[in-house]
């Protein structure tokens, strides 16, 4: 058997993320005291030095602590869930899932998931966050997100995923635009008008590969990381822009009409998709939500039906 508690783990994983035993202490609700000795006993029971005490100014890890760092995190979390699932003899989900969501979809996603899944499963707490893929792909590496919603998109090696829905990229116009009433249109057509950029990766990134592949060299004018923003620019007409999702309602944040056709003649397919760490178990609450979201989600979305409000 182990030589060492989990409780010396914990204590050793928080001190080492304050850089601190007093820091560590404080979130801890122990003394410092209590923390150091812990780690001093983690160490005995290892044999190795785990970390650097410096006077007044911390600690830092040593390699050997670095390397326990990363392994102990998803033990902890393992006996985390064991306790759960012990205790939760019922059947009945419970407990913390953080879900990722890149920026462009999460309008139309997020809602769909926090209101029908914790219909369906009230104890389970859901927390949602956006932003572009690199950003929520480091917080899910870095264990801070269970799964995260994105595109199939330059996804890197080491993922599970589930597929959500398949969707396309899409010529966003102004309702005024010559093009506006075509059933296609060819990149080509507007390589001389200016480009509004949604500068999010990886779309970003995926627009000027499509562009390119058409032999287009694209005149930016703006670039922005807000997808409304771009969406008001276009309607404003502005110029044009290239997109995957699309919103149920086809006016800018402004009220003004939008168009959006699909590229001529090979349409450019684009499939959502849901990841997690490939050496990373979900836990039964992050599998419901995989598979509630497989069911429940589809493009183009629903129009939201909220049942009237009794007076």
């Amino acid at each position: 058997m182990p030589r060492f508690t989990l409780r010396q783990l914990e204590y050793f994983q928080t001190a080492a993320r304050i850089g601190s035993f007093a820091g560590a202490a404080a979130e801890l609700h122990v003394s410092a005291t209590a923390v150091a000795a812990a780690v001093g006993d983690l160490e005995r029971a290892l044999g190795v030095q785990l970390c650097l005490r410096h006077k007044a100014q911390g600690i830092t890890l040593s390699t050997t602590g670095l390397w326990l760092l990363g392994e102990i995190s998803p033990l902890l979390a393992d006996a985390v869930e064991i306790e759960r699932a012990v205790v939760s003899t019922d059947g009945v989900l419970r407990g913390p899932v953080a879900i990722g969501c890149y920026s462009t979809m999460a309008p139309s996603v997020i809602p769909e998931l926090a209101a029908g899944f914790q219909a369906q499963h009230p104890d389970v707490e859901l927390t949602f966050f956006d932003g572009s893929a690199d950003q929520l792909l480091d917080q899910l590496w870095a264990g801070r997100l269970d799964v995260v919603i994105t595109y199939r998109l330059g996804l890197p090696d080491g993922l599970d995923e589930a597929k959500l829905f398949d969707t396309g990229v899409n010529v966003l116009l102004a309702a005024d635009h010559a093009l506006a009433s075509a059933s296609t249109v060819r990149l080509t057509d507007l390589a001389a008008e200016p480009f509004i950029m949604l500068d999010l990766a990886p779309g970003g990134r995926h627009n000027l590969e499509i562009l390119s592949a058409a032999n287009v060299t694209p005149q930016i004018r703006h670039r922005s990381s807000n997808v409304e923003l771009v969406r008001s620019m276009v309607a404003r007409g502005l110029g044009y822009s290239l997109l995957v999702h699309r919103p149920h309602n086809d006016r800018s944040y402004e009220g003004l009409p939008l168009v959006s056709l699909p590229i001529g003649p090979e349409p450019v397919a684009v499939s959502a998709v849901i990841v997690w760490p490939a050496a990373v178990r979900l836990t039964r609450r992050a599998r419901a939500v995989v598979e509630f979201a497989q069911r429940t989600l589809i493009y183009p979305p629903r129009s939201a039906q909220v049942a009237p409000r009794v007076s």
